[in-house]
């Protein structure tokens, strides 16, 4: 069974708008969706704001979200979300967006700010793209 990764909104729009944070690494978790050997998942807020950097730089979103949606899985928001432990991240967003991961049972959430990611769940790791293949080693282990 594929890898199933979540994806926070740092990193789509670090991808999409070219930015170089750990981009080589990113270029090649989409790469690896595309030939359908991991699965992506997103949640509505990271479209919805992924758009709105597209579009502040003038970048036309919607194609972008289109392309995209062919390797990327969209898991909608539950209000139960709001009854788990948001209280431990940093960031409200952040502990959202952690838990809709959980619940969905993914593998590993990937973000570029782990920092603010103190509290995570042994079934849950929170990883950087370049971390991600750190644990697999090499992309060609994920095969």
């Amino acid at each position: 069974m594929a890898n199933k990764l979540f994806l926070d909104t740092n990193i789509l729009i670090d991808f999409t708008l070219r930015r170089e944070f750990d981009l080589q690494a990113t270029d090649t978790i989409f790469e690896l969706a595309e030939d359908r050997k991991i699965e992506l998942y997103v949640s509505e807020s990271v479209i919805t704001t992924t758009f709105y950097f597209l579009q502040k730089q003038k970048i036309d979103g919607i194609a972008i979200l289109r392309e995209l949606s062919n390797c990327i899985n969209v898991i909608p928001f539950k209000k139960d979300i709001l009854f788990t432990q948001i209280e431990y991240f940093k960031e409200a967003e952040d502990g959202m967006l952690y838990f809709m991961a959980s619940k969905a049972n993914l593998n590993f959430f990937i973000t570029r700010n782990i920092k603010h990611f103190k509290f995570q769940l042994p079934s849950l790791p929170v990883l950087t793209p370049t971390q991600f293949f750190n644990f697999y080693n090499s992309p060609n282990d994920l095969s």
